[in-house]
């Protein structure tokens, strides 16, 4: 008999906090306002309720978790390089085996040079 643990409250709260910080943090250091007010109204990159029942377990929290965690860290990476194109794939293709859209290839980020902020 095997035994599947949920996933708990915590993780799901970590999931809505990482794409949270996603969409305020760090999207905005690629794209301007008015393609960020366009994602969100159309709601590109958005994890919900829905969304998140289909991360079941105690197992499918944890690698969305790492599979965002990865993504930022990759965004946050002063030069990005396409040395990182499979680990951002891997990460993108969890994401998405969970109904998790990420709507961006990492050359959309590579394209863009990151926003100054004084």
């Amino acid at each position: 008999m095997t035994m599947i643990m949920s996933s708990t409250i915590e993780q799901e709260e970590k999931i809505k906090s990482l794409s949270t910080y996603m969409s305020q943090h760090v999207f905005p250091r690629y794209i301007d306002s008015l393609m960020g007010d366009r994602m969100e109204a159309e709601q590109l990159f958005h994890i919900d309720e829905e969304a998140l029942q289909h991360v079941e377990s105690l197992e499918d929290a944890s690698r969305v978790i790492t599979a965002l965690n990865t993504i930022i860290s990759i965004l946050e990476t002063a030069h990005i390089s396409l040395s990182y194109e499979e680990l951002f794939m891997e990460s993108v293709d969890t994401l998405s085996s969970y109904h998790i859209v990420f709507p961006f290839p990492l050359s959309f980020f590579i394209e863009r040079p990151p926003a100054e902020f004084i």
